[in-house]
């Protein structure tokens, strides 16, 4: 049996299994949730915001409906070890930063697979990561949006979904070259009778989105988020939202249309998950400060009364993405660098591996994964997509032998196409993000190959990844703590929103990044 390693990544989840604290509210509501709020010393809001809460609550309690309140936790690589021990691998998280997951407890009357425990955190008694959808009902998120970043996005996904294995799904066959992302792509979860989806519903709200409806700038702000599958019962706790204090412009709304979704309480439903995605902070030191306290809140709110809900929401479009400039046109000096790498190493003939755009070859889009619109496609792990970024992936890599993978690429920041890139470094078929090279460090690496470019130098990047980097600059050391001797791993490329757009770049305006294989072993003078 293999020995998992983990190193330690960002901040600790707070010092919690998962939450922590009580208090108690209306006993005849109360009784139709099997926990109580986890207040304790994490995810205190402003008090002007929790008192908010409170009058939002009361109302909501006093009119027929029951309030169950959760609570937020960073989610990062140290947590990969749950799910590697539940199903074999992890979810690709992003190396950059820890996501912050929602944790909420069931209904009385919902099914909760006890196979499930572990399959994202440390287990505790009424409290999950995941959660069905009564159709009347509606995930009330409280928050205080963190300091200035590059990037804050909050969406959900579909889980998992009871479904059967689809070997004629036109991705099956596409990937079968690769078994390793074969297998994970269309994995069974701990419960045999569904399928691993990770599947986004729509667009994410992320901070253009907020800057836009606001007209204000998004960092350090209220903002209400609403996740309900009939807009009647949206508007009910916008309504409720705005009558506590809210502004109508600070609230967004979620859709998880049933015709996309199976909602519901029952054992076939599928079951989701809520997290946000915060990246690149300005301030360093505020954005840790920001996940050290967490200040969020969601409540789980459900009408117990009679009344009607007739109104699904539909399935919503994803918005187009765009590119500000053709990276395609740069086709010719991509590759007079790899040639000028190559020189340079005086290996001519060291070979290259392309890599692929997710969004293109494996069609990583949640909706399509979930079988919609063409039931042809899915079940498919959607593998966390987001409408937001851009993801490139490389083929397999081992750095056991003295290897060195030299990754070459345009930098989407400066063809001004991302308001982020970073490579990172996959423990495979773990599928463990373990280290992150970020544009800052990728920016002037491609400097000392100029005279091979007819372009501007400061459009690419060259860098190293080694188990040692002795005598290399841009390079980053890849540990056998990290990745174990024996293992593999792939690079994935992230290109964050296209700027002047809400979501991430066209992938067919995006040059993929080429990996060398080089032999460490005969390194120039760098």
């Amino acid at each position: 049996m293999k020995i998992h390693r983990y190193v330690a990544f960002g901040l600790a989840c707070l010092g919690l299994a998962l939450c922590h604290g009580s208090t108690l509210g209306r006993a005849e509501n109360r009784a139709t949730a099997t926990a109580t709020d986890p207040l304790g010393n994490s995810n205190r809001l402003p008090a002007a915001l929790e008192q908010m809460v409170g009058e939002f609550r009361a109302n909501l309690e006093t009119n027929g409906f029951a309030v169950a309140r959760g609570c937020w936790t960073l989610w990062g690589v140290d947590d990969c070890k749950f799910p590697i021990q539940t199903i074999g691998y992890c979810y690709g998280n992003n190396p950059a930063a820890p996501y912050v997951l929602a944790i909420v407890p069931p209904w009385k009357d919902e099914y909760v697979d006890q196979k499930f425990h572990h399959i994202l955190t440390e287990a505790q008694r009424n409290m999950s990561a995941t959660y069905r959808l009564d159709p009347r009902e509606a995930l009330v998120i409280v928050a205080q949006l963190p300091p200035a970043a590059r990037y804050f996005g909050i969406g959900s996904n579909v889980f998992t979904r009871e479904a059967a294995f689809n070997a004629s799904d036109p991705i099956y066959p596409k990937v079968a070259a690769d078994p390793l992302l074969q297998s994970i792509l269309f994995g069974v979860s701990p419960d045999p009778s569904r399928r691993m989806m990770l599947s986004s519903i729509g667009n994410s709200t992320n901070n253009v989105v907020i800057e836009q409806q606001t007209g204000q700038d998004p960092w350090n702000r209220p903002a209400y988020f609403v996740i309900a599958s009939d807009s009647g019962m949206a508007a009910k706790m916008t309504d409720a939202l705005v009558s506590a204090g809210a502004s109508a412009s600070d609230i967004f709304t979620e859709p998880v249309a049933p015709e996309l979704v199976k909602v519901g309480l029952g054992r076939s439903a599928d079951d989701l998950i809520t997290y946000i995605r915060y990246s690149m902070p300005t301030d360093q030191t505020a954005g840790d400060q920001w996940r050290s306290e967490l200040p969020l809140t969601i409540l789980r709110v459900r009408d117990m009364s009679s009344r009607p809900y007739d109104n699904p929401f539909p399935v919503v479009t994803y918005e187009p993405r765009s590119a500000n400039f053709d990276e395609t046109t740069l086709t010719d000096d991509l590759a007079a660098l790899v040639n000028a790498v190559r020189a340079r190493w005086a290996q001519p003939q060291a070979s290259t591996v392309s890599f692929f755009s997710a969004y293109k070859f494996l069609d990583l889009l949640g909706q399509h994964c979930l079988g919609y619109p063409d039931p042809a496609r899915g079940p498919m792990d959607c593998l966390g997509d987001s409408q937001d970024a851009d993801y490139q992936i490389s083929g397999s890599f081992q750095i056991d032998n003295g290897e060195v993978i030299a990754v070459v690429g345009t930098l989407s920041t400066q063809t001004g196409n991302a308001r982020y890139t970073s490579l990172s470094v996959n423990w495979f078929p773990e599928l463990v993000g373990v280290a992150n090279i970020d544009d800052t460090r990728l920016a002037g690496t491609a400097a000392n190959f100029a005279g091979a470019l007819q372009n501007n130098s400061d459009l690419f990047y060259v860098h190293y990844v080694a188990r040692d980097c002795t005598g290399l600059t841009h390079c980053i050391e890849i540990p056998t703590r990290l990745v174990p001797r024996g293992d593999i791993m792939k690079i994935i490329q992230r290109n964050y929103v296209n700027p002047g757009s809400r979501r991430g770049p066209d992938p067919a305006k995006i040059l993929n990044p080429v990996a060398i294989v080089l032999d460490g072993r005969n390194r120039p003078a760098l």
